[in-house]
């Protein structure tokens, strides 16, 4: 499994991060909680977008396709369920981490 990580993958993860940090920031600037929780589901939202139109592009032209056909995750590369997986996985087990500890 070594060979499939790579440098792209913890770039996404920290990106994912910072997002779900601004998230926190911004909501904690209008006392309001569950920042991290509207982050991750944010993160989520824009990996899982990003990983589908890049698929869409790789099977030819997007505008041509079924609204589903990208959505076969079974037929995506490592890299690509590693490029979303890895950050939204990433955010949820801070947003876990975060809910558990302010108990």
């Amino acid at each position: 499994m070594g060979e499939l990580l790579n440098a792209t993958h913890a770039e996404h993860v920290l990106i994912a991060l910072t997002i779900q940090g601004l998230f926190v920031l911004g909501f904690s600037v209008f006392r309001l909680a569950d920042g991290v929780w509207y982050g991750a589901v944010f993160v989520l939202a824009v990996f899982l977008g990003r990983e589908h139109a890049q698929r869409e592009y790789k099977l030819g032209e997007p505008s041509r396709l079924a609204g589903y056909e990208a959505f076969d995750f079974w037929r995506w590369s490592p890299d690509a369920l590693l490029d979303l997986c890895l950050p939204v996985v990433a955010v949820f087990v801070v947003a876990m981490s975060v809910s558990r500890f302010r108990r």
